[in-house]
């Protein structure tokens, strides 16, 4: 197997290569394929500031989180508009394309659920000028291939030319019944994409992916999961399987067995991915009722170091479930 970057091919270490598909970088951008610093294809924000546009506490001074990597482009036509192909970073299906700019701050976008990896991760590519008219949902794409052309659409705002780039996102769905949760929201606005809408997506650093596993540190997404550290392990009682941990097994921490299933232990990284469940049954005599929640564990110097998107907050001198892993929860296991 291949570590491929555009068409340009980099060998892995044995071991990955037995265990790992063909990645691509999304864009033809070869700079991190040679190293290079991120001045080098990370675009930043208005501010300037390089790290705007990477994932984490990046904006705003650290209070705003962003969910992906931002990639500027290297070929423009003579209006000096973005003219970059993006491509599929891994075999997989597509299973999403908005292609209404106005409808999203994505602008167009598209999402790919690569099936052939465990867990079954997607891959998100937003602000596109155009969606490649070869692709539909539903169809199946390879690695490397075109999925549409760079650009700036968004809903909501304007991108200028100068910082035309790829929004690029990698992560996991929350909820297949996102639609039912956004209705008891009240929310003005309608949801026009479904269950991929970006509220209801979890998302991990694609940087932080591709450095690993150019290093030969992970053998696959699963792997780099595994190696994410800890913010905070919950406990949530629940007597079902939810659709998450159906959609994505792999991330079982233990194995389901006979007896009455009461609540789910779950480990979560810094900025609220659920990376671990731990079925736990009625023999082992724990006590809490069903759709109590109770934190287990947490790690304190890592929730201080972080601004922001924290998994629980400082309450009191002690910690509370934060805003968005209430949000998280009720998605989860469909709470009201």
């Amino acid at each position: 197997m291949r570590l491929k970057f555009g068409y340009v091919v980099l060998l892995l270490p044995l071991q990955s290569a037995l265990l790992l598909a063909e990645l691509v970088w999304p864009t033809p951008n070869q700079a991190f394929l040679k190293g290079e610093p991120i001045e080098a294809f990370v675009q930043a924000t208005a501010s300037g500031k390089i790290e705007s546009g990477l994932f984490g506490c990046v904006r705003e001074e650290g209070r705003r989180f962003h969910e992906a990597l931002d990639l500027f482009p290297v070929e423009r036509d003579a209006k000096g508009e973005a003219t970059d192909l993006i491509f599929s970073v891994l075999p997989g299906r597509v299973v999403y394309i908005n292609d209404r700019p106005g409808w999203s701050s994505y602008g167009r976008y598209v999402v790919v659920r690569h099936d052939g990896e465990s867990p079954a991760f997607h891959s998100l590519y937003a602000h596109l000028a155009s969606v490649h008219s070869g692709i539909k949902e539903g169809g199946w794409v390879k690695a490397g291939a075109v999925l549409g052309v760079m650009g700036r659409s968004a809903g909501g705002y304007v991108i200028p030319k100068s910082r035309a780039h790829l929004h690029f996102e990698i992560g996991l769905m929350l909820s297949e019944n996102f639609e039912a949760w956004f209705k008891r929201q009240n929310f003005k606005s309608p949801n026009r994409h479904g269950s991929w809408n970006g509220m209801n997506l979890v998302s991990v650093d694609p940087l932080g992916f591709y450095r690993a596993v150019r290093a030969g540190n992970v053998l696959n997404f699963d792997a780099y999961l595994r190696a994410l550290p800890v913010a905070a392990r919950l406990r949530v009682f629940f007597e079902d399987s939810p659709a998450f941990i159906r959609n994505y097994p792999g991330l079982l921490s233990g194995k389901m067995r006979e007896g009455k299933l009461v609540a789910w232990d779950i480990a979560f990284t810094d900025f609220g991915v659920p990376k671990s469940w731990t079925p736990r049954y009625e023999d082992e005599g724990l006590l809490g009722n069903p759709g109590e929640v109770h934190i287990l564990s947490y790690a304190p110097d890592r929730l201080k170091a972080q601004p922001c998107q924290r998994v629980l907050d400082f309450k009191g001198g002690g910690v509370v479930l934060s805003k968005q892993t209430k949000i998280a929860l009720e998605l989860l296991f469909g709470f009201h």
